[in-house]
């Protein structure tokens, strides 16, 4: 048995965990036992194997096996599953076969995917200094990529935050990107230009890929035909089907939001707090969209006409929505459609989906006039002809039944033989009690027993010769007649061939089903649009948000701003506070206490402008926005450890990245730049950093710091601004107002904060005189 398992495993990529069916358990063996042990807390085992001493060994029951799966999928794992099937030549003797291998960037099925994100593999290659990097959603089909520099392949790859990266094998560890995503490597072959090409025209069944936009662009023809090649191998070499179309996507159209960014301004909370969709593919969309905010003032319009159509109708914006809820996940059944494996079910949920079209179309023709983009996404909202009717005709929605009755003759007399046979059963019954006089006699049926006629244990002496006894129970007995065995195998048959018949019947309903797939592909694309622009606005007016002034010139301006995560969670009233940003205060330096608000407003002003141009109303009384090219964060202070690198070293590789990559249209929030070193040291780093940002870069800045001597460079330069966190004293306590005004603070109130923590009164009582004694005679000399 082992030497089989070792031939399986030998055809799998590496790190894949193979489950060998064994009976009714799933066995792992030697590694793979170690590891699905820990990583599922199960038992480790071992067995005796001929001439290998004992080998570790781990297993699940047949009837956990997909739940099991899940979890390792969830957890970053590959895994592949040898079914057990009789051998071809040696009766009573089993062999076992490669069913299915599954990795976290293709799994499509809905228990280990979440339905409102999206799950991306992607793969590079690097070609001259130039990278080309392709991305599929599996279990939707959708299938992008672009070329960027070198440079570049690590921000852009966390554009799109892919759950697995294919790469060349043989790539160094230190040539690989370093993104959160498992790797797996493919030949290197395969991402060559000729290869890809290959593979393109061949997976499309087109002459050349003009109309793909992948002429001359063959890093992204190699890492897109690598793509291709990489989920066929996986699936014994049968093409991913559900991928129709490759559209290529321009980096330059949209911001990229490195990992550091999405942690520090919470993108998590935001998208919790103004999720409304009513749809899984709206709810990815609206990821999407926030994640990938346009640096297109015209586009970024039409997102918001849209919004605002619905923000200004009432009923438009709730009878879509209410319609929108009656839509299922489109685009993952198209997928499931396509690898014949939809369901009964998901016929009929995509049955309610296509009769949801025709009201939606209705509800928004009115909002087409005032919004191109919803006139657009109207025009694609067209359902493919025959499928409702074919689905409506042919699948049941009776329990029990798979066929709709009379869709096919042939079924149908199928089932009459069966149902008859029923029929046959209660008067066989009814006979047999009233020529044997037994009382008690009824006729069952049992799983590996079949039927049989019951007679209780007192009327046992009264059965006929010819009955034939098949078992004694405790109070009764049970028996078999000529006739029932007979009767039995013709029923058996009848429901075989109904089991047949429907089977047969639902592959081809779904063959013919699938030819529609890029229709309700792109069907579910246009439905994802419009549930993203209705709950924007619902959110924009439960919350209330104002429509945003985008334009081209540099600068901000936010009257009544709020930070929407905050406001959302606050049980009191949200103090709201304006911002202005422009190149002649584009270096503004905010000094106050902890828990004034410095952080909140920082990470307020960053939110209101990803909001804007994510094409979103914006928490505040009004705002005019130019668009920012990027926006960058260094916020907190984090460790890492486990590649070495200090809190300090952090603080400087992410101040580094700002510095270097930033531009003029770029928006920097800074919160506590040199905490990390010594007092000297930060401060002059911060300075350092404040001047390089205003002088060289010009980025609009927004820089947070209890470093109060930064205050001073408002004197020297001539962009520079200084903004305080306001706070009152009362009768020596201090009173956060939570309101940020022009000026500079002296003090940090660090002494007080700690209070407010619950430090000993000892404690505080010391570091107040020993912060007095500071301030008095300087830090030179002091000894305490």
């Amino acid at each position: 048995m082992l030497g089989r398992y070792a031939e399986l495993k030998a055809q799998l990529p590496p790190e894949t965990i193979l489950f060998y069916q064994v009976g009714t358990f799933f066995e792992t063996f030697e590694e793979d036992a170690k590891r699905i042990s820990q990583a599922l807390s199960i038992r480790l085992t071992s067995r005796e194997a001929a001439g290998e001493g004992r080998v570790p060994l781990a297993g699940v029951p047949g009837h956990a096996l997909q739940e099991h799966l899940a979890t390792l999928l969830r957890k970053g794992y590959s895994v592949a599953v040898a079914d057990q099937r009789p051998h071809p030549t040696k009766p009573k003797q089993f062999t076992r076969e490669i069913s299915q291998v599954l990795t976290p960037g293709t799994v499509i099925e809905d228990n280990v995917l979440a339905a409102g994100r999206a799950n991306y593999l992607a793969a590079v290659v690097v070609r001259d200094g130039t990278a080309g990097i392709a991305v599929v959603e599996a279990s939707t089909g959708e299938f992008t990529g672009a070329e960027v520099s070198e440079e570049e392949v690590a921000a852009e790859l966390e554009r799109w935050s892919p759950r697995e990266l294919v790469v060349p094998e043989r790539t160094l560890a230190e040539n690989l990107p370093r993104i959160q995503a498992k790797f797996s490597p493919a030949p290197r072959w395969t991402f060559e230009p000729s290869a890809g090409e290959q593979s393109l025209l061949r997976h499309f069944g087109v002459s050349n890929l003009k109309g793909f936009g992948l002429d001359g662009r063959g890093a992204l023809v190699g890492a897109a035909g690598a793509l291709i090649q990489y989920l066929s191998s996986l699936r014994g070499g049968s093409p991913p089907e559900q991928v129709v179309s490759f559209r290529p996507y321009s980096p330059g159209s949209a911001m990229v939001l490195d990992a550091a960014t999405r942690r520090n301004l919470g993108l998590e909370e935001l998208i919790s707090t103004i999720d409304r969709t009513r749809t899984p593919m709206g709810q990815r969309a609206l990821r999407r969209w926030l994640e990938r905010p346009l640096l297109e003032v015209d586009r970024i319009e039409q997102r918001l006409s849209a919004v605002d159509a619905f923000a200004a109708d009432y009923m438009l914006r709730e009878e879509t929505r209410y319609v929108l809820g009656l839509i299922p996940d489109v685009e993952r059944i198209a997928t499931r459609i396509v690898r014949l494996s939809a369901s009964p079910n998901d016929l009929l949920s995509l049955k309610g989906a296509l009769e949801a079209i025709g009201p939606l179309k209705v509800s928004l023709a009115p909002a087409a006039g005032r919004s191109s983009l919803l006139s657009r996404v109207l025009g694609a909202m067209e359902e493919p002809p025959g499928v409702r009717e074919l689905i409506s005709a042919a699948i049941s929605e009776e329990e029990g039944e798979i066929i709709r009755a009379g869709y096919s003759t042939e079924l149908d007399e199928a089932r009459g033989f069966r149902d008859g046979a029923h029929e046959w059963l209660t008067r066989f019954e009814a006979e047999q009690r009233l020529k044997t006089g037994l009382k008690t006699l009824k006729v069952g049926y049992r799983d590996g027993e079949g039927y049989f006629i019951e007679v209780a244990g007192r009327e046992t002496a009264s059965v006929p010769e010819h009955y034939q006894h098949r078992k004694a129970l405790k109070h009764n007995a049970r028996y078999v007649t000529t006739e029932l065995k007979e009767h039995e195998s013709r029923m058996l048959t009848a429901r075989d061939e109904v089991e047949r018949l429907e089977h047969q019947i639902l592959g081809e309903i779904r063959a013919a089903v699938k030819e529609a797939a890029p229709d309700l592909q792109r069907v579910a694309r246009a439905v994802a649009v419009v549930d993203v622009a209705a709950a924007l606005a619902a959110a924009a007016t439960e919350l209330r948000y104002c429509r945003p002034a985008v334009t081209g010139e540099r600068g901000l301006r936010i009257t009544g701003g709020r930070h929407p995560v905050v406001e959302h969670n606050l049980e009191t009233p949200f103090v709201p506070n304006d911002a202005e940003v422009d190149g002649d205060s584009r270096l503004q330096i905010i000094t106050g206490p902890n828990m004034a608000g410095k952080s909140v407003y920082l990470r307020q002003v960053a939110l209101v402008v990803l909001l804007a141009q994510t094409g979103s109303y914006v928490p505040a009384d009004e705002a005019s926005l130019g668009v920012v090219d990027r926006i960058f964060t260094r916020v907190g202070a984090e460790d890492r450890l486990a590649s070495g690198e200090s809190t300090f070293m952090v603080e400087m590789t992410e101040a580094a990245s700002i510095l270097n990559s930033a531009t003029e249209r770029s928006l920097v929030i800074l919160d506590e730049v040199g905490r990390g070193t010594s007092t000297y040291d930060g401060m002059s780093l911060a300075w350092a950093i404040a001047e390089y940002l205003h002088d060289d870069v010009q980025a609009l800045t927004l820089f947070a710091t209890h470093y109060h001597e930064l205050t001073r460079l408002a004197d020297v330069l001539p962009g520079c601004r200084n903004y305080k966190a306001a706070v009152d004293e009362v009768g020596g306590e201090i009173v956060f107002l939570h309101r940020i005004e022009a000026g500079a603070e002296s003090s940090s109130y660090g002494v007080h904060v700690a209070k407010l923590a619950g430090l000993p009164h000892r404690v505080t009582e010391r570091a107040g005189e020993i912060l007095a004694r500071l301030e008095a005679e300087g830090v030179k000399d002091f000894t305490g």
